[in-house]
């Protein structure tokens, strides 16, 4: 399932990703077609809260733009949509519940 969220007026895209073994999130920045850097990588990130803390500021260091507050709610959809199972169906839940 793809989770990419492509940045308006920038070359750049953003892949959510989840590490079932470790079972960590952390986000990949691709500039063009060529993998740029991994936020979290290195980093601890449980929750998919603690990728967001600084995102701002990893992208800033990559030359990137400060994601919009639609950006930063994308972002957190494609981690939770990257970990899968009841975590995904209880954020749709939540999102829709009417449905």
């Amino acid at each position: 399932m793809d989770t990419t969220i492509t940045l308006d007026g920038a070359d750049c895209r953003l892949r959510p990703t989840f590490d079932s073994v470790l079972r960590t999130y952390s986000v990949q920045l691709w500039k063009g077609e060529e993998p740029f850097g991994i936020h979290g990588l290195l980093g601890d990130f449980k929750f998919p809260e603690n990728v967001l803390e600084g995102l701002d500021d990893f992208l800033g260091k990559a030359g990137v733009r400060e994601l919009t507050a639609d950006e930063h709610f994308q972002v957190y959809a494609g981690l939770v949509r990257a970990k899968g199972g009841p975590d995904w169906a209880l954020f749709l839940v939540k999102l829709n519940p009417d449905d």
